[in-house]
């Protein structure tokens, strides 16, 4: 059976499917913001300050060198959908991202960008004299990348992440300003007994394997004789190795730093060479529940074992834990 629809009537059908209703702000409003991040600090703390409001998916895992992280089929699926692409920055994750970024053809990020958490990082550390090859593998022309080691760090990335945010889901500003500053307060909390720690540990020697943890070395005042990389990026050599276990013996430095993904063996005989111990830290958070201020927690311990100190217990009143 035939049926006609008049002109105000077709106009009406129109509008009604192009024309954004009442129910569309709502609609939009409960679509989660899809966020990708590099690293599983930056997916926490998207977490901690999206909530309910953010879907995070983490590129890299845990135990992995950043600079050299094997991409998955799953990684271009996940960032072809994201509205947000967060990284640290500082050409920390240059060797693989803007391949990410080319494969996923998402058109939303080739506009508006990434989100370079480090843009602004006060302080920077380790800037190179030299931009050539000569100077090692890994140059890093902006300074060491490694910021997610740094004490500061998560509230800095945190208050990043709120204002783009807001820039997104400018209704719900006052959510993210809210739940910025809880996490804020948060850390606060731990970073009280980072500071004691660091008292303890301030005027110790430390050498490292890579240069990554140097942002955690120098905020708690360990003093940083050599690298067993002879630049960045390049293996330790017989002679180098050779040359920094005088060093580390004459400037008595009893700890060698090493993450997970670096050589533990070579790390463990540098530092039997030289009368020190070799100590694995972590260089992210872990596993997903994880926390960046928990994953700071245990690199603070694990630098008071390295040295076998212990912290006294605060005054009732004096720490609080919050959590």
């Amino acid at each position: 059976m035939a049926f006609s629809l008049s002109l105000p009537s077709c106009l009406l059908a129109v509008l009604g499917l192009v024309s954004p209703g009442p129910e569309t702000g709502a609609r939009e409003a409960q679509e989660l913001l899809r966020i990708v991040t590099t690293i599983p600090d930056l997916a926490d703390i998207a977490r901690r300050v999206g909530g309910d409001a953010v879907r995070v998916d983490c590129i890299a895992r845990g135990s992995e060198n950043l600079h050299s992280v094997r991409l998955r089929p799953s990684h271009m699926v996940v960032t072809s959908k994201a509205d947000i692409f967060i990284q640290v920055g500082l050409a920390l994750e240059h060797s693989w991202v803007p391949g990410l970024l080319e494969s996923s053809r998402n058109r939303r990020i080739a506009i508006a960008g990434p989100l370079n958490v480090g843009d602004g990082w006060p302080g920077r550390i380790e800037i190179p004299v030299t931009l050539d090859r000569t100077a090692g593998v890994d140059i890093h022309p902006l300074g060491n990348p490694h910021i997610n080691l740094h004490p500061g760090f998560g509230p800095f990335a945190a208050r990043k992440i709120r204002d783009r945010l807001k820039e997104e889901r400018p209704q719900s500003a006052e959510m993210f300003d809210e739940r910025c500053a809880a996490y804020e307060k948060l850390v606060a909390g731990h970073a009280k007994r980072w500071s004691r720690i660091s008292e303890l540990l301030k005027g110790r020697k430390v050498v490292q394997y890579h240069k990554e943890f140097s942002y955690l070395c120098k905020a708690n005042g360990l003093e940083m004789v050599g690298a067993l990389e002879p630049k960045p990026g390049v293996p330790p050599t017989p002679g180098h190795l050779a040359k920094l276990a005088v060093k580390m013996r004459e400037q008595e430095v009893r700890v060698v730093l090493h993450g997970p993904w670096t050589p533990g063996r070579v790390a463990k005989d540098a530092a039997q060479r030289a009368g020190a111990r070799a100590v694995e830290l972590q260089v992210m958070t872990q596993r997903e529940g994880d926390s960046w201020h928990a994953f700071m927690d245990r690199s603070h311990e694990a630098l008071l074992e390295a040295w076998g100190l212990e912290l006294q217990k605060a005054e009732p009143g004096k720490e609080k834990e919050d959590g």
